[in-house]
């Protein structure tokens, strides 16, 4: 006999916010409601404990709202209203806080944080004080809380004594500068996977040639670039959700807007147009920053030759330079990614040495215009062959999501499709990366070249050691059955994964090689390169 059910009443969806409660003796998983009007970003709300009744401070963020209960209620309603109460659970649950005890989010969605909109909360809220805190309103919040849990002044509190530990890690983290950049981007470290996070950039950096091409080619901007890209993905994902909200459309289909949400809009791209320009300055700086380096850098290496050299065909000194600079080419490749970045380098010295001479030597500078016409094709065709790259990457990952929807994608078909998404992925990324390093450095020699300061004879002096060290650097070849895409040491594709060598990952593998020896390897090796590039 089946079972008869009463008609069932149904209430309003109102978007809950999950989190846990802050007192250590409680921890229960609880949510909240979303304040009418929604607070702005930031805003410190305070939280009251069904169970234990106790009062905590939260900092809300919109991203903290499940995706399920954006659906706005109408002004005026409210939780109670509906005449039910929510059940714990009944929604998405809590993210994992900062520490034991914490009531921070996690915010949904996101694998990187920013200043302004950190991956989660936890310590910000374990102290009481708004992610745009300043030092100072970090140090008070922390006396504060220190004197207030302090386990001499709670005796009879088994749980004082964590709390007090709570509050001053959140303190050390918070106070320090670089602490608190990590923990807004990647969270606490209690949460990070094993081996700990690592910062994009110092991944995309070691992949492509990693710090001994520093000297020589500056810090990689396109990391930076992804990084922000991920960085602004939240956003991204938050706008298409507005957009997707119906709107009110008059009979030309021209979107309708009150006068509040037309000066909202107008708010919101003017302070879009402000931070997009504000970008832009700081990458422009960023550049002329790494363009000045790079000068000094190779002035101070060309300078072997030209301070020695009596003449452009000076026999000795021309031989000994070359040698120096095999040596040092010889040294680059085994980097990854070292012999691609080497020709890449190499090529860009000699186009950019002949067309000097050619300019200087040649009736009416004709060599020089005919140069300057070839490095022109050779930037257009580098650029279509990037773009080829990004669409050839792009089919890859259509191809894989029509197949996963068809649901027809079997577990081998699929390795073999994430395989070679892996693969085009580092082409196009490889692709991206020549081209950044080869305007870079056009702009590098052309100050070298071309500097007002240096007699005729010691810019042909500079252009013609260029050359050579452009013809050591192309002249580099890979090494008898080395894979064609080398990472670390040399290796390709592992069976499943690549492993790259960062700084941070280094470190931890010198600790755990008895004796260090690991470690001390490398930074023997690294004594051997000044910051110009130059064996000592």
């Amino acid at each position: 006999m089946s079972t008869v059910y009463p008609i069932l009443p149904s209430r309003a969806v109102y978007p809950h916010i999950s989190t846990t409660c802050s007192n250590t003796r409680c921890s229960i998983t609880l949510e909240f409601p979303v304040p009418n009007p929604q607070p702005k970003a930031g805003t410190l709300l305070q939280v009251q404990c069904f169970s234990c009744q106790s009062v905590f401070s939260h900092a809300f963020y919109p991203g903290q709202v499940p995706s399920s209960s954006k659906s706005p209620v109408g002004a005026g309603q409210s939780q109670q209203a509906s005449g039910t109460s929510t059940p714990v659970g009944h929604r998405s649950g809590p993210s994992t806080s900062a520490g034991a005890g914490s009531g921070g989010q996690q915010r949904k969605g996101r694998k990187i944080g920013t200043q302004d909109r950190p991956l989660e909360t936890g310590y910000y809220d374990i102290l009481g004080v708004a992610v745009t805190a300043t030092t100072d309103d970090i140090k008070k919040a922390y006396r504060r809380l220190a004197i207030k849990h302090h386990p001499d002044k709670n005796p009879d509190d088994p749980h004082a004594e964590d709390r007090f530990k709570e509050i001053a890690i959140a303190y050390q983290t918070l106070s320090d500068d670089a602490l608190r950049k990590k923990y807004n981007e990647f969270g606490p470290k209690e949460s990070a996977p094993e081996g700990g996070y690592v910062d994009p950039e110092e991944v995309f950096g070691a992949i492509f040639g990693g710090e001994r091409f520093i000297p020589i080619i500056g810090n990689i901007s396109l990391a930076k670039d992804m990084k922000s890209a991920l960085q602004e993905a939240e956003d991204a994902e938050g706008e298409e959700e507005e957009e997707k909200r119906p709107k009110i459309k008059d009979e030309k289909g021209r979107e309708i807007l009150s006068p509040e949400e037309k000066a909202k809009r107008d708010e919101k791209e003017r302070v879009k147009q402000e931070k997009e320009r504000q970008k832009n300055a700081e990458k422009a700086a960023a550049r002329a920053e790494r363009v000045k380096k790079l000068v000094e850098n190779l002035e101070r290496k060309l300078g072997i030759f030209t301070e020695s050299a009596t003449g452009p065909e000076d026999p000795d000194v021309s031989s000994s330079w070359r040698t120096i600079c095999q040596l040092e080419a010889e040294e680059l490749k085994k980097e990854s990614y070292g012999v691609e970045l080497l020709q890449t380098i190499g090529f860009v010295y000699i186009s950019k040495a002949k067309h000097h001479l050619a300019t200087k030597q040649t009736l009416w500078g004709v060599g020089g215009w005919l140069h300057n016409v070839q490095g022109k094709y050779h930037v257009f065709s580098e650029t279509v062959s990037t773009l080829r790259a990004a669409i050839e990457l792009k089919a890859v990952f259509d191809q894989i999501q029509a197949a996963e929807q068809a649901g027809n994608l079997g577990p081998e078909e699929k390795k073999r499709l994430e395989e070679q998404a892996a693969e085009k992925g580092l082409q196009a990324l490889f692709k991206g990366t020549k081209l950044e390093v080869e305007s870079v450095l056009r702009e590098v020699c052309e100050r070298i070249l071309e500097d007002p300061n240096i007699s005729r004879e010691k810019a042909q002096l500079r252009a013609v050691a260029l050359q050579m060290l452009g013809e050591a650097f192309m002249s580099v070849k890979k090494e008898d059955g080395a894979p064609s895409s080398p990472f670390v040491g040399g290796r390709g594709f592992e069976d499943d994964y690549v492993k790259v060598d960062t700084k941070s990952s280094k470190a931890r593998d010198g600790q755990h090689t008895p004796g260090g020896s690991g470690h001390h390897h490398q930074s023997q090796q690294s004594r051997q390169w000044g910051d110009d590039g130059v064996r000592r």
